[in-house]
């Protein structure tokens, strides 16, 4: 795999240093498709502008790729809660995702779960954070913090259950 070096002019025109001639997006996604690597800077400064210019490339291409809901949630939402979507929890579902379809999924295979029937419907699964408990930190029951909050939350979700299994029968 060879880096392609691009140069973004100030009048937004990209030229290709190897081939010494200016490309289009579409030509970006082509050095991508066969496995080189792109690297673009801006001529002046020299800046990375590697990702900005990859994004244009994908959004040109894939330009119905996600709804327009998404790119006003990414928008609205706090910085942190997008970049840690993007950083950690993106590239595990995409890896997990590509294991299945290779069909080296080490995982069985779930189905929807009603998340209202799990011990606390509040609190999903982080896979990147440890257990409360690896940390050694105590659980809210044993703290006395919200451990009434929770003996509430499991009578309801009992309730809950038996309601389910007589709509069910």
């Amino acid at each position: 795999m060879k880096e392609i070096l691009i140069k973004k002019y100030d009048n937004r025109r990209l030229y290709c240093v190897e081939e010494a001639r200016y490309v289009s997006l579409t030509e970006i996604r082509d050095f991508l498709q066969r496995g080189d690597k792109v690297k673009v800077v801006e001529k002046t400064t020299g800046k990375d502008i590697t990702k900005y210019i990859l994004m244009q490339v994908l959004l040109e291409e894939r330009y119905e790729l996600l709804p327009t809901c998404f790119y006003q949630m990414v928008l609205q939402s706090p910085r942190e809660v997008v970049d840690n979507f993007f950083k950690q929890f993106f590239p595990w579902m995409m890896d997990m995702y590509n294991r299945q379809m290779t069909g080296q999924n080490s995982f069985p295979a779930m189905g929807f779960q009603n998340p209202w029937m799990s011990a606390n419907p509040f609190q999903f699964p982080n896979p990147f954070m440890p257990s409360p408990k690896a940390e050694g930190k105590p659980k809210a029951k044993e703290t006395g913090d919200s451990g009434e909050d929770a003996d509430k939350m499991a009578e309801i979700l009992k309730r809950l259950r038996e309601l389910e299994e007589k709509l069910s029968d």
